[in-house]
């Protein structure tokens, strides 16, 4: 069971990050668009601003929920219905409003708008529809809905008379009854989710710096097991990160408030305190402290090495917030490691947010353009030199210390593994390898064109016959194998660029940091290749 559900929630943590991703790019953009609409800049450049901004804002911020469903129900569904997925996202979303703006009306439940509009009715115009106001949930449980729908029954048969409304046809008839009843329920159980939601929200914001502590703590440590998007992305855009009016509109979720604060910055007296959860030096100033820490730790031989092996990594986190690749190096190396790690991650958040700084950034690059767009009174971005200073040099020291205490074998050391070093190969691996290599061969399949790489994922995994399905997330290969016995984790760790490992009975993660999707689609040529040849022969 409990296989079962880290298996659904890794499937979901890939569907969920893949819309957020282009949120991430919306944001950066918005971010220029302010810097063009501040006082001190030309007519032409505010009015251009102002254009980008509004299109944007009401496009992609303002139909969010829709984006989620979409997005969702496509990377949920698998390969040959994602297409069929896509439309019926949109469909149900739809099908969604109008059938829940209608039961509204039909009991006579319709809120009336007041002085500020709908606010505070718990109902909201969505596509010019009034409807209970849900927010993201509502894409989000669609998505998955729909997801899971025509993944289950997508390939439902029927009679040849009847075969035009066979496999996703005969899902969108039942998904037509099932929307519409659901869009009745929730307009009686909603009301009450919103109730606790706005509980626990008030609860939150009554623990100040502790509690983007704990935010951070616990975002480190759900990350081996993939469940850190269930932390942030309710926080950055449903109304656990907060709710707040600006301009007239009510906006939920510590992202949206900032780009809406972003587009307005004429209404705005002072930051929202929800913006702390945004500004984060995960990425920006602790990898830099820890990269030096494994640096001074290593031995001086070695050090040009480990520097040749840190700076990319380091690089990636800075410029485009991926982490992974230097947090695993550690990882499954020391768990005391990584919860020292987690530990001066959450008190970075507390210092940041204790001293006041309300700009939203998690890479250098929106730091740099963040840090323009906002009056220092306001983002108190002149501190922002400072803490990296300090966050960095605690993550330093801390991890220096620790690994002294511990005696702990990081990179380079004397007492490491020399293939974390070089990734020399052992004499097994090159067997492995070799006698993969052989096999293919006898079987008459020419490998010449798949780089070196690939084939040892594949070979790694039990070849080809073992690999059950595979998907990828932003960082993370995602394997499920029928045979565990039939792994070579030597060849994984050290053979096929994967800073991190982590297998959990059959299924095994290989991170390979942000060009992991590139890889997946070379393995799944590489695997179709084989099955071609297998089947002519």
């Amino acid at each position: 069971m409990k296989g079962k559900f880290m298996k659904s929630a890794n499937v979901f943590s890939r569907a969920i990050i893949q819309p957020v991703m282009f949120m991430a790019v919306t944001g950066i953009i918005l971010s220029v668009c302010a810097i063009l609409k501040l006082d001190l800049m030309p007519t032409i450049f505010k009015d251009t601003g102002n254009f980008i901004y509004n299109i944007l804002s009401s496009g992609m911020i303002g139909q969010l929920s829709c984006i989620f469903c979409v997005g969702i129900a496509t990377a949920l569904a698998k390969p040959k219905y994602k297409t069929d997925a896509a439309i019926l996202g949109i469909v149900t979303y739809l099908i969604f409003l109008f059938a829940n703006n209608s039961w509204l009306q039909l009991t006579h439940r319709l809120a009336k708008p007041g002085t500020q509009g709908l606010y505070g009715t718990g109902q909201n115009m969505v596509f010019g529809v009034q409807v209970t106001d849900m927010g993201v949930f509502l894409g989000i449980i669609l998505g998955i809905l729909v997801g899971w729908m025509v993944n289950k029954w997508g390939n439902i048969k029927l009679h040849k008379y009847l075969s035009p409304y066979a496999g996703t046809k005969s899902v969108y008839i039942i998904l037509v009854f099932v929307t519409i009843l659901f869009a009745i329920v929730i307009t009686y159980v909603w009301p009450a989710i919103n109730t606790l939601i706005e509980d626990i929200v008030k609860v939150m914001s009554t623990t100040g710096s502790i509690g983007f502590f704990l935010y951070g703590l616990l975002n480190r440590l759900l990350l081996p097991v993939g469940l850190h998007h269930f932390l942030w992305m309710p926080l950055f855009y449903t109304p656990l990160g907060g709710t707040a009016k600006i301009a007239g509109k009510l906006y939920t979720g510590a992202f949206n408030i900032w780009l809406a604060e972003l587009g307005n910055p004429s209404h705005i007296t002072a930051m929202h305190p929800s913006i702390g959860y945004l500004s984060n030096f995960g990425s920006i100033s602790l990898p830099i402290g820890i990269a030096f820490a494994f640096w001074k730790m290593a031995t001086p031989k070695n050090r040009q090495k480990v520097a040749a092996i840190l700076i990319p990594t380091v690089t990636t986190a800075f410029l485009a917030g991926v982490t992974e690749p230097l947090e695993f190096m550690f990882l499954f190396l020391s768990p005391i490691l990584w919860l020292a790690h987690a530990v001066v991650y959450g008190i970075s958040l507390f210092l940041t947010n204790l001293v006041g700084i309300d700009i939203q950034f998690d890479t250098g690059i929106n730091m740099i353009i963040n840090s323009f767009a906002f009056p220092a009174r306001l983002g108190h971005q002149y501190l922002i030199p400072i803490m990296f200073v300090v966050t960095a040099l605690l993550e330093y020291f801390v991890f220096v210390y620790v690994i002294k205490r511990f005696n702990i074998p990081t990179i380079g050391r004397a007492n490491a593994d020399p293939a974390l070093l070089n990734g020399a190969e052992t004499e097994d691996e090159e067997e492995d390898q070799v006698e993969f290599e052989n096999e293919a061969k006898n079987n008459s399949v020419s490998t010449e064109h798949f780089d070196n790489q690939t084939k040892n994922i594949v070979a790694g995994l039990g070849g080809p016959d073992n690999i059950s399905s595979m998907i990828n997330c932003y960082t993370r290969l995602r394997v499920d194998v029928k045979d565990a016995n039939k792994l070579n984790m030597e060849l994984l760790k050290h053979k096929t660029g994967a800073s991190g490992i982590m297998q959990k009975d059959n299924n095994i993660q290989i991170v390979l940091g942000v060009g992991v999707e590139e890889v997946h689609e070379k393995v799944d040529k590489y695997l179709e290749y084989l099955k071609q040849h297998s089947t002519q022969n």
